[in-house]
């Protein structure tokens, strides 16, 4: 054990200028959800790791996002004993010209850079983390099959396709997004929240607001009430909230607006059985129009559904903890309010650990960044907890 933990160590400590050249390569890539030209660079960019690791590479395609990254690596002359999805996504929020506008840059342990955090690094730790147990002859007599998808800052829509075509047969799934920490210490998540997008779509009947007020029917009126219906539901005992934006509606002000919409977000799902109710309260917002003569059409989808512990993933979660804590640390299992593509797995029966990544802070933003230290020392947790999990 002290010599697997210490080639862990050294191994993910010699990787690392390797790591930090690909991530300054992929982060100044514009590759956000649907850059097709930028998913292909960064694809490209990952394809001499994939080599080294002789993985069996499958580019699954996805029209107007580009392609997803399906790579196999399998043990040599027999039947692999089982199989790992290690799981990360390679498209940012970040549209063109972004990445010029934000330059990768250095300052002590922090690495800038769009991705950086999300999910760039996960994406190295995942493939240097099975890297360092290859060169070392280590790799488990399982398969390791990695799922770097291109739409999972729009919910996976095509991605979920990927992963119900992987999921069956595989004991688990390693999801390399944003590390967390407890009190100090490495923490992983085998529970997160879901969330439904929507919109309203309000139908009144336009007039002119001096002489034919009383002949108009408003549809601003009426969305102002819909979106008080919407408050109402918010349930902040449990943390499940209703936010309406953005809105619009009308014509000039001198006109009784005949048309307005909004969109909202229903966000901290605990559970999926919480997703049928709060349809039930969206399907109920058509049967409630105050102002009478108008139309509300509601219409919604699940971004991502919820992420609900099981006794399967608390077990696997036990043996990455395992692993950490060979690295010196004291990690803890936790839930997580955010959604990841981990939520998908996780609905089609696959037990899922997520958070696998670096320590990153400010994602989604131009600020950015990620601590080197974390992606080395997560790098080294990936290759044990391989070990660990495919005894």
């Amino acid at each position: 054990m002290e010599t697997l933990r210490e080639l862990a160590r050294k191994g993910a400590e010699g990787a690392l200028p390797e790591m930090l050249r690909l991530l300054e390569a992929m982060c100044s890539v514009d590759c956000g959800t649907g850059c097709e030209e930028g998913n292909r660079r960064v694809r490209e960019l990952l394809r001499p790791v994939l080599e080294e690791l002789e993985a069996q590479v499958e580019e699954v395609p996805a029209p107007g996002l580009g392609a997803h990254l399906v790579a196999r690596v399998r043990p040599a002359g027999v039947a692999p004993k089982g199989k790992v999805l290690l799981v990360a996504h390679l498209d940012t929020v970040f549209g063109p010209g972004f990445a010029a506008a934000h330059p990768f840059h250095v300052e002590g342990d922090w690495a800038w850079g769009l991705g950086a955090g999300d999910c760039k690094s996960g994406v190295l730790a995942a493939l240097f983390g099975a890297l360092i147990l290859k060169r070392a002859g280590q790799l488990p007599p399982w398969e390791l099959t990695f799922l770097f998808t291109c739409d999972e800052e729009i919910g996976s829509e095509s991605g979920r396709q990927v992963y119900a075509r992987e999921a069956p047969g595989a004991a688990c799934a390693l999801v390399f997004e944003g590390g967390r920490e407890k009190d100090g210490q490495p923490a992983f998540v085998t529970a997160r929240r879901g969330v439904i997008l929507g919109d309203i779509q309000v139908m009144g009947r336009e007039a002119h607001a001096g002489k034919a007020y009383r002949e108009g029917r408003s549809a601003v009126v009426e969305l102002a009430h819909q979106i008080l219906r919407l408050d109402s539901f918010n349930d902040f005992d449990r943390g499940i909230y209703f936010n309406v934006a953005p809105i619009s509606g009308g014509r000039p002000n001198g006109i009784v607006a005949g048309e307005a919409q909004g969109q909202f977000c229903v966000a901290g799902l605990p559970t999926n059985e919480d997703f049928r109710r709060v349809e039930e309260l969206l399907a109920s917002l058509e049967q409630h129009v105050t102002v009478e003569g108008c139309q509300v059409k509601v219409t919604w989808r699940t971004l991502f559904p919820a992420m609900e512990r099981t006794e399967r993933s608390g077990a696997f979660c036990a043996r990455v903890m395992e692993a950490a804590r060979q690295l010196g640390w004291e990690p803890a299992e936790i839930a997580d309010p955010t959604a990841t593509d981990g939520t998908w797995l996780s609905t089609m029966g696959v037990p899922v650990v997520d958070a696998m990544s670096a320590m990153a802070q400010e994602i989604h933003t131009t600020q950015e960044h990620v601590s080197l230290s974390s992606l080395c020392q997560r790098t080294a947790l990936c290759a044990l907890a391989l070990r660990q999990i495919c005894l």
